[in-house]
């Protein structure tokens, strides 16, 4: 019976060559669309599942309940100490990410690196493939290497037992001992690295100092025991950190699970990390692809009832049950999503090398790639095409054999109110697409094109170097080099934290708030590099807020000395710290006021404006040098920059970036957001026109003849036009004002996010509304005009 099924679903699909391309190719680009999207979604949800304790594993993040601030900085030997003092605690493990240059053989390549305890056996499981790097070689920073750098740098040689150094543009090398070799990382982790550097912990780093001094680290985890409630540990931790370091009772520390960590981080230093906003967008517009695949396919479907019902007449007359029809329609429904399926999976893997290179990461999930994604996949799809089927079927097969036999069956209203309903949906859809587009498209361009209160154009950045004495030297030989217009030393740089360090100070409107204060110590020539503008007072001479505050080794003298020294300070510093005259102490700013600076963004845009206070240095001996570039061949000028700090520091790496690139970085989430959903939209205006095209078809079929009469009376085409597109163009005007507010609500949701945002204006709407409507009457005016061009009397023959 299901072989006689396929047969005649075969030869209908054939027979109606027109329906079926249509019909496949909405269903092939809805379904290789979905599973592209899907991928993306499954592998982003699939970060750090894979380890057998991840259920266990937390990184701990801190809080500043001054300032409601949270960090995942944390005490450096807080880990040690509460797997010491706390039974709940298996083992802690502290953990940082860089990217560090070793010399395998005669030039540095940097290679992204963890550094980490020797604990972190405790936590991950790493497949050890040659070695024993899970025994720890005291005098020597361990390296572990993984399967592919140790391929590409010792191939057919046992590296475990070589020392290796590297470079290090903070002063002498550092010596390596290669103790194993793993398998690679899994993709899918935040944790990902070639390499794995285990360091030995000095008793200095497992204990709180006496003086009160803390030293942070970037990320500690804990690895909790079976049973242990994350809540009552982490209150009974809060509560023995507060009587044990008393002078950081401002400070409480939570838990966050290891599979939560690369949705639901936005740590600036953190560098493998997702974006939950993004991803559920793209979950939403994947179950949108899919829907309006589906809608088409009933409404072209559909479409073909008046020719389909004289068949189905003529089976039933010949004994065919009304079971055995909708049997029959569903296996040609099957077969339909089949061989769109099919279609969809070669385009899927066509185009899914392209998808990796937008994405700038491999995927560690496929469907073409793991067969138990294919197969849930093919399930997903059966299911979806037998609901998606059943419609249609049930349309087609309910006619009795006299109506259908001669041709005196008509569609129920609510039949018709259904498709139209299907229509709707789709433009509900297309138009809330379109919406979405234009938003996240002026949001991104607002982002990009606010003034930041410096020049952002034609800045360089060379990466963190120890310049010591030779810093000033150094600046006065590359500001030789024609195109080199400024040059700064200085820790922090626009595309970094807020700051050199932070403070908090009491604020003057409301004395039991603190006030989060940032400080830049650079060079006196920042000013000029970043092209500031100075709106009050003066700016720095020859004077300086501090003589090394660059340097680790300053002393606490030499901090205090400093209250007396000249600070610059933003216009918003002075506002909210009611600095309301200059030259003249303010207690707790570690300065002078001597000059007011024009706003501008230490931060990304992703936060408000910050109190900021700008401290002069003299010869800073540790810091990024910023350069100003004014000219047409850049590439001359880092050359030149090279060659001189190769000069200068021969066993350094000469490592720049530009800042607007780095700044751009910071976005690129919400960047690749848009193209996606340009991309998407222009799929779902497409489809939705194929569900349109499908309706008008059906509504043709149907008044055939009243479009030959009208034709024969006098009616132009543009007058059979307009008569039969009012009813779709209502359609689309319904649809409009069901998406105009939801589209509205979930876009300001969206933009809540960002500190500064564009407004939604009506026009945006009328753009959207219009675009839609040009498109819909092309695809209806197309379909209508040919009707309406045949002959009259080849309609009207048999009346």
């Amino acid at each position: 019976m299901i072989r006689n099924y396929l047969k005649i679903a075969w030869r209908n699909i054939r027979a109606n060559k027109v329906y079926s391309i249509i019909n496949i190719a909405g269903l092939s680009i809805g379904l290789s669309s979905f599973l592209l999207i899907a991928t993306v979604v499954i592998n982003e949800y699939s970060y750090d599942k894979q380890w057998s304790k991840g259920d266990h594993i937390f990184r701990i993040t801190s809080e500043n309940t001054a300032t409601g601030e949270k960090y995942v900085s944390t005490p450096t030997p807080l880990g040690p100490q509460l797997d010491h003092n706390f039974d709940q605690v298996e083992s802690y493990c502290r953990i940082n990410q860089y990217s560090i240059p070793f010399v395998f053989k005669k030039d540095p390549v940097e290679i992204n690196s963890l550094s980490a305890d020797n604990t972190i056996w405790n936590f991950l499981d790493l497949k050890i493939v040659e070695g024993t790097p899970e025994k720890m070689i005291a005098g020597y920073n361990n390296l572990v290497l993984t399967q592919t750098i140790k391929d590409q740098f010792f191939p057919n040689v046992d590296p475990v037992g070589k020392i290796i150094k590297n470079v290090s543009n903070m002063g002498n090398p550092s010596e390596y001992i290669i103790t194993g070799v793993i398998e690679d990382m899994p993709l899918n982790t935040h944790l990902r690295s070639d390499v794995i550097v285990i360091r030995e912990s000095k008793i200095a780093e497992n204990e709180f100092s006496k003086d009160g001094a803390v030293h942070f680290t970037n990320y500690q985890y804990l690895l909790l025991g079976q049973g242990v409630s994350q809540s009552s540990f982490t209150t009974a931790a809060n509560s023995w950190y507060k009587k044990t370091v008393k002078t950081k009772v401002n400070t409480r520390f939570a838990l966050q699970q290891m599979k939560d960590i690369y949705l639901n981080s936005d740590e600036f230093y953190q560098k493998i990390k997702g974006n939950k906003r993004s991803i559920n967008i793209l979950t939403g517009v994947a179950i949108l692809l899919l829907l309006i695949a589906c809608i088409n396919f009933v409404n072209i479907s559909t479409s073909r009832t008046i020719k389909k019902i004289r068949d189905t007449g003529l089976r039933k007359v010949l004994g065919a049950s009304r079971k055995n029809l909708i049997s029959q329609f569903l296996v040609e429904s099957i077969l339909f999503f089949s061989i769109s399926y099919g279609i969809g999976v070669v385009i899927y893997w066509l185009f899914l090398p392209a998808l990796e290179g937008f994405l700038q990461k491999p995927l560690a999930l496929t469907f073409t790639g793991n067969f138990q994604l294919l197969l849930m996949s093919l399930g997903v799809i059966a299911i979806i095409s037998l609901f998606t089927g059943i419609y249609p079927a049930w349309l087609i097969s309910k006619p009795n054999a006299a109506h259908a036999v001669s041709n005196t069956f008509k569609t129920h209203r609510s039949s018709e109110l259904f498709r139209k309903g299907l229509v709707v949906t789709q433009f509900v859809i297309t138009v809330g697409i379109i919406i979405s587009t234009l938003v996240v498209n002026n949001q991104l361009e607002l982002l990009n094109q606010k003034d930041l209160g410096f020049n952002k154009e034609n800045l360089l950045k060379i990466n963190f170097t120890a310049w010591g004495e030779n810093s000033e030297a150094f600046k006065k030989e590359i500001k030789k080099i024609s195109g080199v217009e400024a040059a700064s030393i200085g820790q922090w740089v626009p595309s970094s934290a807020g700051g050199t360090w932070s403070k908090e100070i009491d604020d003057p409107k409301s004395p039991n708030n603190k006030i989060k204060t940032w400080y830049i110590d650079a060079d006196k020539d920042l000013f000029s590099t970043l092209e500031l503008q100075l709106i009050d007072g003066r700016g720095f001479l020859d004077e300086y807020t501090t003589i090394n505050a660059l340097n680790p080794n300053t002393t606490v003298e030499e901090e205090e000395s400093t209250e007396s020294r000249p600070v610059l300070i933003t216009a918003y510093t002075a506002e909210r710290l009611n600095i309301t005259e200059l030259n003249k102490p303010y207690p707790g700013i570690n300065g002078i006021p001597i000059g007011i600076v024009k706003n501008f963004h230490n931060q990304n845009l992703r936060n408000t404006l910050a109190p900021t206070i700008i401290r002069s240095v003299k010869t800073p001996q540790y810091g990024n040098l910023m350069v100003r570039v004014n000219t047409q061949d850049p590439q001359r000028v880092i050359s030149k920059l090279a060659e001189e700090y190769a000069a200068f520091y021969p066993e350094n790496l000469f490592n720049y970036s530009w800042i607007d690139a780095d700044l751009a970085k910071e976005f690129r989430a919400e960047n690749k957001l848009r193209i996606a959903l340009e991309v998407f939209s222009l799929l779902i205006v497409f489809l939705s026109c194929l569900g349109l095209f499908g309706l008008i078809t059906f509504m043709i079929q149907t008044r055939t003849k009243e479009i030959s009469i009208r034709k024969v009376l006098g009616a132009s085409i543009g007058q059979i036009v307009t008569i039969f597109s009012k009813d779709s163009l209502q359609l689309i005007l319904l649809a409009t004002l069901i998406a105009i507010p939801v589209a509205w609500y979930l876009l300001q949701q969206w933009l809540a996010n960002f500190p500064y945002r564009i407004a939604i204006t009506p026009l945006i709407f009328i753009q959207s509304t219009l675009v839609v409507i040009l498109i819909a009457l092309g695809t209806i005016s197309l379909r209508i005009m040919r009707a309406a061009l045949k002959n009259p009397a080849h309609n009207l023959r048999n009346d």
